[in-house]
Formats: C-alpha cells, sequence, structure tokens
C-alpha cells in the first residue's frame, strides 16, 4: 500500500510534514511518497536527519518532483486547472491513475475538495461529497461530524447520504457495530429546527439503512451517545470552530490562571499528571485529518496548522481508510440503493 502525501501543503510545510512522514513509518505499513520540490526536500532531510536524501532516511519514503505550489489565496478551480504541476494536482492524478492509494494534504481546503471532484472523481450516486473529521467524546469512541463545511447548503438527500457514508466509515475502520446517527438541531424534540432538518428527520425515521438516534443539540455532540452528527456544511463548520475555540481558550485560561502565583504553580505541578491525561482526551489530532467522503479514492485534508504529530496519526488514519474498502463500500451501497430506485 502507498500514500501519497502533498509536501508542500500546510502552513508548516514541508518541515512538519517530513516529520510526520518520518515519524509514521514506524507505526504503518504503508510506503510514502512525498510529493513537492525534491531539491527543498532534500535540503531539510539534511538539516533534520543529516542525510544527503529521503531514501537514506528510509528506503520506504519516496519523492514526487512537484515545481509549484497552490495557496490559500488562490482561486480552487482556477488553481486546480492552471496549476498541474503543483504538489496537490500531481498528487489527485497519481491517486487517479493508481499510483497510490489514499492521498493526504493540509494545503488549501478549497483546491483539495475542488481536486477531489474535478480530477478524482465523484462516487456515482452521491450527490455530494463531504468534509467528515472525527472529534474526541466523554467515553473516549469519538464520533463523525459530517459535513464539517464543504457544501453550505443542503437537501434533505445530502444528509441522508451524509449520514450512510458516515456510518460506512465508522463500522469499517472504527469498528461500531450499527453506528448510532444523531442530527444536529437547535432541540432533541421532534418538529424542532428549520425546514431542512424538519424534512430531513422524517426521512431519517423512514430509513432503515441508517440507525437514527434523533436530533441532537451541539452540546451533547461529546458525550458519546452517537456515532455519526448529521449537518449542513455551513452549520457544521461552525460548530467545529466553536469547538476549536472553547478547546483553545480553555487551556489558555488554565494555564494563566496556573501559573499566576507561587501557590498556583506548586499545586499545578501536583496535578500535572491528571492535566496531562485531560489534555489526552481531549485531543483530536490523535483521530486524523478531516475525510472527504463520496469521492472515488481516499483523500483525507490535514489541518493547515498540522505538525508532525498530526500528520503522522493522519498517515495512520489513511492507512486504515484505505486497508479497510470504505469507498469500495460506499460504491457498493449506492448501487443497492440505484437497484432499488
Amino acid at each position: 500500500m502507498k500514500i501519497l502525501v502533498d509536501a508542500m501543503g500546510g502552513d508548516h510545510s514541508p518541515d512538519e510534514i517530513i516529520k510526520g512522514c518520518v515519524d509514521a513509518l514506524s507505526v504503518i505499513e504503508s510506503d510514502i511518497v512525498l510529493i513537492g520540490k525534491e531539491d527543498v526536500i532534500n535540503a531539510k532531510v539534511k538539516e533534520f536527519y543529516g542525510k544527503e536524501n529521503i531514501k537514506e532516511v528510509s528506503e520506504r519514503i519516496t519523492i514526487k518532483n512537484a515545481d509549484t505550489v497552490i495557496q490559500n489565496e488562490e482561486s480552487p478551480t482556477s488553481a486546480i486547472k492552471n496549476k498541474k504541476d503543483s504538489s496537490m494536482v500531481v498528487g489527485f492524478n497519481m491517486l487517479k491513475s493508481d499510483e497510490g492509494d489514499a492521498f493526504v494534504s493540509a494545503g488549501s481546503t478549497g483546491a483539495f475538495m475542488a481536486g477531489g471532484l474535478l480530477l478524482v472523481g465523484r462516487i456515482k450516486g452521491i450527490d455530494r461529497p463531504a468534509l467528515c473529521p472525527i472529534l474526541p467524546t466523554y467515553d473516549g469512541k469519538g464520533f463523525m461530524l459530517v459535513d464539517s463545511g464543504a457544501n453550505t447548503n443542503c437537501r434533505s438527500l445530502n444528509l441522508i447520504q451524509f449520514a450512510q457514508m458516515g456510518s460506512i466509515y465508522m463500522n469499517k475502520v472504527m469498528h461500531v457495530e450499527n453506528p448510532k446517527v444523531g442530527l444536529l438541531n437547535i432541540g432533541a424534540e421532534e418538529g424542532k429546527g428549520n425546514e431542512l432538518t424538519k424534512e430531513t428527520y422524517v426521512k431519517f425515521a423512514e430509513n432503515k439503512a441508517v440507525n437514527f438516534y434523533g436530533n441532537i443539540e451541539g452540546r451533547d455532540m461529546f458525550t458519546g451517545d452517537v456515532d455519526v452528527v448529521v449537518s449542513d456544511g455551513f452549520t457544521g463548520n461552525v460548530a467545529l470552530k466553536t469547538t476549536e475555540g472553547v478547546g483553545a481558550m480553555v487551556n489558555k485560561i488554565l494555564k494563566e490562571e496556573l501559573k499566576a502565583n507561587p501557590w498556583r504553580k506548586f499545586l499545578a505541578m501536583l496535578l500535572m499528571p491528571a492535566l496531562k491525561t485531560i489534555k489526552k482526551r481531549m485531543d483530536y489530532s490523535e483521530y486524523g485529518g478531516a475525510l472527504l467522503l463520496g469521492i472515488k479514492k481516499p483523500m483525507i485534508k490535514c489541518h493547515g496548522t498540522a505538525n508532525a504529530k498530526i500528520v503522522k496519526f493522519t498517515l495512520i488514519q489513511a492507512e486504515n481508510f484505505a486497508k479497510n474498502k470504505v469507498v469500495e463500500t460506499i460504491i457498493e451501497e449506492m448501487g443497492k440503493e440505484k437497484a432499488k430506485a
């Protein structure tokens, strides 16, 4: 198995991308292809590891040269069409031609989604692909948020398909039997919400292919009661970014308060084991990146600020994504849906 990695995408590329890939070798079986400027990558390899090129670090990592990079401020569609020698476009084309089993990038989210649709292709029967991060829960199982920003305007059909794809992933990769699906809403009661959520609720209740739990509010996403939380991309992105903001705020306040005076610093030393455990339980980076479900090949979007640790866990996620044949199962299920129609 081979994982393709955009070495030049993200705020900390190629440094953290390279380090994350090297670190991942000890925990994955796949080979890795770093896509980007070969001379830059090898210069970084010499700086970090004292080797002349990446092959001296490991025979399992190779480089595919790509001379340009798609920047975040560029128009996604134009960049995909015009920058054919960019690290991202080269990765898409390699993935499409079966030169790799999964593709990982921390680059422009818009270009990542556009390239997935235009170059790799959408699964037949899927109306719209969705970005799907895995987030932590109180019980440690984690849940998938579908969609987290790919589709700001949705129909009930989209939300039903999001639930189906998310359920397949949680079953195949996270080994959850009959995953429970919750519809993100402003209230738990039936009949709450806007026209989209009301209509979707009725269709979920009628759909035997999905284990529908019911409506859930944003505060209940992290309880572990459901395995897949379904939303339109606008609401899902707001929920995701709010979660990230609250987590960062709590972390900042804790640091400030525990360092406020010598007595608190002493207490912080005593509490350090518990604080480290809390931090680990809340750390979503160990779940990897955001899956782009609905595309014909496994694709994962790393956070733009990804460090080596996040890259490492995203590569683990990518291997599991491909190895457990999630895409193939989605294609099979969509075929069954078409046959029923």
